[in-house]
């Protein structure tokens, strides 16, 4: 799971570096806010499972 998370940010980091210009000297600030972004969007999909899951169970519980 870290080699895919690590690879993420990488991936994140490259797009940013690009969309600034491609210039030197910047790749620890790209790499940190990949991964602040990498972050939050695992935390909004933990969250949107969150509320998924329990309907999920219920009707499998009750399924009448």
């Amino acid at each position: 799971m870290t080699d895919d998370r690590d690879q993420r940010i990488k991936d994140r980091a490259f797009e940013l570096w690009q969309r600034e210009g491609s210039l030197d000297g910047r790749s620890l600030g790209h790499w940190l806010q990949a991964e602040r972004e990498i972050e939050e969007e695992d935390a909004t999909e933990e969250s949107r499972l969150d509320e998924v899951e329990p309907v999920a169970l219920a009707g499998a519980v009750n399924p009448h």
